[in-house]
């Protein structure tokens, strides 16, 4: 477990001070992983710092397995922060050395003996799919097996969480996903707590249990994945939704933006909804999609103008949570 309470940072005194993180607080239980997403200049790189203790917060708390590491002494945080494993995006291996050697590292750094640390290397090689590759150099690994070195190697100390920073960041679909799945299993395996900051909302659909947006240095919204997908309210669940919506629609319609606001939409809602209107409804476009076991969905339809009264009403009965847009026919006039 890991909980971070009113965690700040602040570069400079007085007018020149910046506020780099304001009061940062979240917690991730054992086998959860939480998305940290947010703009270019948010606070994620600073964040990621402050978790690992790599730069000391100016104020506020990071708590491992009940233990304030902010309050150690350099000696005992060397320890603690052991507790930590960090993936970074560029995998930082050092090209000199082969994929076992980077793994021993950590290892290495505390001593251990060398048939320990052999016995080691080959247990995480083995366990993120590269035994095979143990003896290969960067350069002679692909950009998804360089980062499995990484994870391999930031597991080496036994750690109770994992910070991963923008880790899928640069890599192609096929290959985030396989890195996706890897830290899920681990997970799953292992019982961490990943904090995982990314820019990436596809990537968050697919690793997250809950997610927080940061925002000039604040969380901004945060919740359980399903729920803020479902929720037609939230910000930050619309950003997460799947898009390729279209708003194109016929002369004379309203166009509808539709959102599944419940686990259980039935799959032939539109035909049901149609029925109960007396009308067809035009999909303009629809994005559908299993995100937990949940259904996540978002549309956009076309509907005559004279059904806009019971739209709302029939759509709710499916858990579907309904807005309308400008009347298309009346756009139109408009710019006639």
């Amino acid at each position: 477990m890991i909980e971070l309470t009113d965690l700040t940072k602040i570069y400079g005194h007085g007018d020149d001070r910046t506020v780099v993180l304001d009061r940062i607080g979240f917690r991730v239980e054992s086998r959860e992983i939480l998305a940290v997403v947010g703009p270019s200049g948010a606070g994620k790189s600073t964040l990621a710092q402050c978790i690992n203790l790599l730069t000391a917060p100016t104020f506020g708390s990071v708590v491992v397995n009940g233990e304030d590491l902010t309050t150690l002494s350099s000696k005992k945080l060397r320890v603690a922060r052991r507790r930590i494993g960090t993936v970074f995006q560029s995998s930082g291996l050092f090209e000199r050395r082969t994929a076992a050697e980077n793994v021993a590292l950590p290892l290495e750094y505390l001593g251990v003996t060398a048939a320990e640390t052999r016995a080691r290397v080959a247990e995480l090689l083995d366990r993120v799919g590269l035994r095979e590759r143990a003896d290969h150099y960067p350069f002679q690994l692909s950009g998804g097996q360089r980062q499995r070195v990484g994870i391999a190697r930031a597991l080496a100390l036994r750690p109770s969480v994992l910070l991963s920073d923008e880790a899928t960041a640069g890599l192609d679909p096929t290959t985030t996903s396989s890195v996706v799945a890897l830290l899920r299993e681990l997970r799953d395996d292992l019982g961490l707590s990943i904090v995982f900051i990314t820019h990436e909302m596809d990537t968050v659909l697919k690793i997250a249990d809950s997610v927080a947006r940061l925002d000039h240095g604040s969380i901004v919204e945060s919740g359980r994945l399903v729920d803020l997908l479902t929720d037609p309210a939230s910000g930050l669940g619309a950003e997460l939704r799947p898009q390729g919506v279209s708003a194109d629609a016929a002369t004379g319609q309203q166009v509808w933006h539709v959102v599944y606001d419940r686990p259980d939409v039935p799959s032939d809602w539109i035909a049901r909804a149609s029925a109960d209107l007396g009308a067809p409804l035009s999909v303009l476009g629809a994005s559908v999609q299993q995100v937990g076991g949940v259904t996540i969905g978002a549309a956009t339809l076309g509907i005559p103008e004279r059904l806009a009264p019971r739209v709302a009403q029939v759509l709710a009965r499916y858990g579907l949570a309904a807005t309308s847009d400008v009347r298309v026919g009346a756009a139109l006039e408009g710019v006639a």
